[in-house]
């Protein structure tokens, strides 16, 4: 049936709502109704538009906290739904409590849907949220100090999980409808939905103070000021599903073996706010519930990230963060943290390499050693392998061991050797890194031919007149560590 002409408009951007929000002509939703115009609208609205579902389920949470008026809006949900033949569940607050403050109202709320929303197997629950709730929601947000994820205001579809571990979304097909539509669908229909006394107290709700004195303030600059904030609104939820793209190529980039913790040098070289997205999406990850990071925590993390020096930092939620000069890692403060160390545990004593062959360092690790004609190519090496003149193991053997205090090095491009312990502090190697890292040394004089991970010796390099490649590589077989 056709709609009349002056329910279309209310019905034409529910029903896109619901197309954008991906509601299928299978799924069951659940409509959350408290009795007010817009609530009730949507309810009604998708009445009329059943070829958009499966099945239709009314839902109403009565908080107790206006007496008579609460228990008047539940008998006014009740009969709207019985007339309307739409199946209603019903759940009555244990806790009457006058002045309930928003937060927690909002959750007993969602906790009764989120129940409910298992009991009848709903795909989604929808709530009433228009374009001037997106307003309000916005301008709240700016005034606390939000960022661009806060500025983007309330999103059409947000998923959670259900006490039976399901996930459904929360969708909100109204953010295209405006108070006004829902009061003239209702209208149409003859229906008078109810009024909130407490819609009107600004002086005890703060978003009633921005819908009642704030709004209209900023309407007699620009009549058209509630679109404009949602346009604005918009804008910032297309900048921030890119830093979400581009923070979901970062983690991924950077990711290593353990869970959250990642590369630091790659996390180091992206744009300062990418940084910020990740290191909070690392901490929502092992942070206790409600708890997030400030401004003043994240360019605090950013820079000991870029100065690439080894330091931890204790975080909001129980959370600890903790960098060196290759990785970031946050993790729970009472776990047992995770070795991410790139060596072994230090060895016994000195061990002899053959060459060529194999060497196991304990931990999963092995270092081995083979010629390589230089006709088979030499690809640029990583720092987990070393080609190096074959000469220096003319006697088919090496040693690895870890360093001694009276250790100098002649690091790959230096004409001198070097301290080593200057050299490692120099390339911002850990502390705890250093006495772990198995240096590979000729058998005769204990000189160093290379550093796994780090640099080999200059005195060792692969000149263009060598035929043969001495091939270095160090590994680790995480199933035997």
């Amino acid at each position: 049936m056709r709609p009349k002409s002056d329910d279309r408009t209310f019905l034409l951007k529910l029903d896109a709502g619901l197309s954008t929000a991906g509601i299928l002509p299978e799924h069951s939703i659940l409509c959350a109704i408290s009795g007010g115009f817009d609530s009730t609208a949507l309810l009604l609205g998708c009445k009329r538009l059943q070829h958009r579902y499966r099945n239709l389920i009314a839902a109403h949470y009565n908080h107790r906290t206006r007496g008579n008026e609460s228990d008047g809006d539940e008998e006014f949900v009740r009969k709207l739904c019985a007339d309307a033949g739409i199946p209603l569940h019903v759940e009555r607050s244990n806790h009457p409590v006058e002045n309930l403050d928003e937060n927690s109202a909002r959750q007993e709320r969602y906790c009764f849907l989120a129940k409910t929303a298992d009991e009848v197997g709903a795909d989604a629950i929808l709530v009433a949220h228009t374009v001037e709730d997106q307003a309000e929601t916005v301008l709240l947000r700016i005034a606390r100090g939000t960022g661009l994820r806060g500025a983007n205001g309330m999103r059409a579809v947000r998923r959670i999980r259900t006490p039976a571990n399901r996930e459904v979304n929360i969708v909100r097909p109204m953010l295209r409808a405006t108070h006004r539509d829902a009061v003239i669908f209702l209208d149409s229909l003859q229906i008078t939905a109810s009024q909130y006394r407490s819609n009107d107290d600004w002086e005890r709700y703060a978003r009633n103070r921005i819908r009642h004195r704030v709004i209209p303030e900023l309407q007699e600059l620009n009549s058209n000021a509630i679109d404009a904030i949602a346009r604005f609104a918009s804008i910032m939820k297309s900048n921030s599903d890119l830093v979400e793209a581009l923070v979901r190529d970062a983690m991924s980039e950077s990711a290593t073996d353990t869970t959250n913790v990642h590369l630091r040098s790659h996390i180091a070289q992206l744009h300062p706010v990418i940084v910020a997205a990740t290191l909070t999406e690392m901490h929502k990850a092992v942070a206790e519930a409600n708890t997030q990071l400030d401004e003043a925590h994240l360019t605090r993390l950013i820079d000991l990230i870029r100065s690439g020096k080894s330091s931890s930092y204790d975080l909001p939620g129980g959370v600890m963060f903790s960098t060196d000069h290759m990785h970031i890692r946050m993790e729970n403060a009472n776990s047992v943290s995770s070795d991410v160390v790139p060596y072994p545990q230090p060895l016994n004593s000195t061990t002899e390499l053959a060459v060529p062959g194999e060497l196991d360092l304990g931990n999963g690790f092995t270092i081995t050693a083979s010629f390589i004609p230089r006709s088979a190519g030499i690809p640029i090496a990583s720092s987990d392998e070393a080609w190096l003149s074959s000469e220096i193991a003319s006697n088919n053997r090496l040693e690895v061991r870890n360093r001694r205090p009276s250790d100098r090095f002649n690091p790959l491009g230096m004409n001198q050797d070097v301290d080593l312990s200057d050299f490692l502090i120099k390339a911002k190697v850990a502390a705890s890194w250093r006495d772990r890292i198995p240096l590979v040394t000729l058998t005769d004089n204990g000189r160093i031919v290379w550093l796994p991970g780090l640099r080999p010796a200059e005195w060792a390099k692969l000149s263009p007149a060598h035929q043969t490649a001495l091939h270095l590589k160090i590994e680790r077989d995480h199933s035997r560590a």
